[in-house]
């Protein structure tokens, strides 16, 4: 249950918080730490200044945007690049759509990521298990790995220390899951 709490924490983190009260509570409820202080420190920041920072860090700003939350950026530059198909292809052994988002997004990764493990944990059979297990560590070589890259990145680049923070705890995460799957 702890991976998916951080999976999910994760995506929730790094997804665009439209409204406070979704946000906040998305990131409440999957919190996966015993220190809640990086927690309680962003939930102090004024909510229109986090939005800002995101939109800084990961939609728009001059002379360009530092860290896009896609894959397809972290490895060509590019958005709708070939990572893009990758993933889709993993989406869509499970007939699942990721509707106006791009599959390469890091915060539908990690929503994937999370969804995986969940339907692991609650299949009674072995074999799926299995499979399941196959397949995560295939998606997290194919789509997750360069998530590092992103959490440096952010980490360099944003001017609110608690998010630093949660990034931090987010690249560790990513770096245990990595060197744990033997990618």
């Amino acid at each position: 249950m702890e991976r998916f709490k951080k999976y999910k924490f994760f995506a929730h983190l790094f997804a665009y918080p439209e409204r406070k009260e979704d946000f906040f509570k998305g990131l409440k409820e999957f919190y996966p730490f015993e220190d809640l202080k990086p927690l309680e420190e962003l939930q102090k920041v004024a909510f229109e200044e986090i939005q800002a920072e995101y939109t800084s860090l990961f939609v728009a700003n001059f002379p360009k945007v530092p860290c896009k939350p896609y894959q397809s950026f972290f490895e060509s530059q590019t958005l709708m690049g070939e990572p893009t198909f990758r993933c889709e292809k993993f989406y869509r052994l499970f007939n699942l759509e990721t509707g106006k988002e791009l599959p390469d997004a890091v915060y539908v990764e990690l929503d994937f990521c999370a969804f995986l493990i969940k339907l692991k944990e609650e299949s009674p059979y072995g074999e799926d298990k299995g499979k399941l297990e196959v397949i995560f560590r295939e998606f997290f070589k194919t789509c997750v790995a360069w998530m590092e890259r992103f959490a440096q990145c952010v980490k360099k680049n944003t001017g609110l220390k608690p998010l630093r923070e949660l990034t931090t705890l987010f690249e560790r995460f990513i770096r245990e899951e990595r060197e744990k799957l033997g990618v």
